[in-house]
């Protein structure tokens, strides 16, 4: 088939005498950033405070951090602030959160009240949190980040500052698209029409824009991961040299200062840097291998390091999963086949304290297409089974294309990309697994393979890899239209849920 031949092709640069050239990006994928950006603000607009999964903790994280005393886990102050309490309480966050059938205040005479209170209040009552936060064992890069805005927006009130730090995880969500679309150039070969549709899903999909658009780590680490792909591929297709080899694996020993979850990209980056340095072992491996990895575990190391001095765990999910014990095969190996299939008849039940069907459906693939909220607000039934129609097909579409066009694809880089998800599915089926055990009830959550929107990306695009190339960019306009259609779809659920 040509598309082997033409899924190698790279676009010639052409050269510019007389000064350099400035990067402009290409018309489709700065329409894509800017319709992602519009919705990214609408639904930071829309979304009520602390409406989102944990967003109240991470506030509170944030504000510890600016106003005092610090990182949060004091253990004599308050979970969250007077001020956070006080605000939560007027716009009746907490009682909404996860009750569909609980309103926000919305009164005006109810915020005038808050407000002319609010004003009256100290600013201690902004630093009297920072205690048993539950967002405390993270890492702060994220929460630093956010610092910015929220510094910015000292004067005004909570939740003003709270839309401030929103639109920051809408720019990181950019960076997510931004990356996807370069991945997909280093996968596929530079084909605009290909790369927009794998940036589509970071950029329209609806979960990881409502994710990013709450003030979340996720948001930045959905970003982490995406350029993580990006470089890894880079190193893979292009060759290994020092600066991309650091450039790699800084990149992948930030994302652990965001969120223990990142440790999972670990054994892929090897994988991949391995394989890029034994592509290159004529060229001075060692003088390749040294800086790249000397950067992974300094980035890395760092953050174990500070955790420590500060008396802080590194991460503890990551800690907790290392130190398990008593594992049996057979019981795992039960536990994933009634995750992904029907139990069998001589199986123990390890789902049976949990109203669920099928948990690869009713948690991974609805939560990865559409929960909002506290993870309350649901498509109707009927959309969910149409868009599982839509991923097994797409799936399928992928899995065809990429054995057609194995001749012509860097295998290194599809490996690379399968080890990483492997890795994270194999570490959240292993913590689920252990609190399915100790009667904890499910863990996972389809928010949780967000970090994956960038391969899920380089799937559409290899699934457009069957259809006729003169007809490739209709079947682009259909996805880019199907997705956003689902994002007006689910602000509706949002205006129905908060405002009617």
């Amino acid at each position: 088939m040509a598309e082997t031949v033409e899924s190698t092709t790279r676009v010639a640069e052409v050269p510019v005498v007389g000064h350099r050239r400035r990067w402009a990006p290409p018309r489709p994928l700065a329409a894509l950033l800017a319709a992602c950006a519009l919705l990214g603000v609408a639904w930071a607009l829309l979304l009520p405070a602390w409406q989102a999964p944990d967003e109240n903790s991470h506030y509170g994280y944030v504000q510890s951090l600016v106003d005092g005393p610090g990182l949060p886990g004091e253990p004599d102050h308050l979970m969250f602030s007077t001020e956070q309490l006080f605000s939560a309480d007027a716009a009746n966050a907490n009682q909404t959160a996860a009750a569909p059938s609980t309103k926000p205040e919305w009164d005006p005479r109810a915020y005038d009240a808050w407000r002319a209170e609010w004003a009256k209040r100290p600013d201690a009552q902004r630093s009297d949190g920072g205690g048993p936060n539950p967002a405390r064992s993270n890492p702060p890069l994220a929460y630093l980040v956010y610092a910015a805005p929220y510094a910015a927006f000292s004067g005004a009130d909570p939740f003003d500052r709270l839309v401030a730090m929103r639109l920051v995880g809408v720019l990181w969500l950019l960076v997510a698209v931004l990356a996807t679309w370069a991945l997909a150039g280093e996968v596929f070969g530079r084909r605009p029409v290909l790369q927009l549709g794998a940036a589509a899903v970071p950029a329209l999909a609806p979960m990881p824009m409502f994710v990013s658009a709450s003030v979340t780590p996720d948001a930045m680490l959905f970003a982490a991961w995406s350029v993580a792909f990006w470089l890894g591929a880079r190193v893979l297709v292009r060759g290994l040299t020092v600066s991309r080899g650091v450039a790699f694996m800084v990149a992948v020993g930030l994302a652990c200062w965001i969120k223990a979850t990142s440790y999972g990209l670990i054994p892929g980056a090897l994988v991949a840097f391995g394989w890029a340095l034994w592509r290159a072992r004529r060229a001075a491996p060692v003088r390749l291998a040294v800086p790249g990895l000397a950067a992974l575990a300094v980035s890395v190391g760092g953050w174990v390091v500070l955790a420590r001095a500060l008396a802080r765990p590194a991460s503890e999910q990551l800690t907790s999963v290392a130190t398990a014990s008593g594992l049996d095969p057979r019981e795992l190996a039960s536990y994933l086949w009634q995750f992904y299939l029907p139990r069998l008849w001589f199986m123990q039940d390890f789902f049976a304290k949990v109203p669920v069907t099928l948990p690869v459906y009713d948690t991974m693939l609805q939560g990865a297409w559409g929960r909002f909220g506290w993870l309350e607000i649901a498509f109707p039934e009927p959309v969910y089974w149409a868009l599982t129609a839509v991923t097994i097909a797409t799936v399928v579409l992928a899995g065809s294309a990429l054995w057609r066009l194995r001749r012509g694809l860097d295998r290194a880089v599809l490996a690379f990309l399968a080890v990483v998800a492997l890795t994270l599915l194999a570490g959240l089926h292993w913590q689920e697994y252990r609190l399915v055990l100790s009667g904890a009830g499910l863990f996972m959550q389809g928010r949780y393979l967000l970090p994956l929107v960038a391969i899920a990306g380089v799937v559409v695009a290899a699934a457009l890899c069957v259809v006729p190339a003169r007809r490739r960019a209709t079947a682009v306009a259909v996805v880019l239209s199907g997705l956003f259609a689902l994002q007006i779809f689910s602000l509706a659920l949002i205006v129905e849920r908060f405002y009617a």
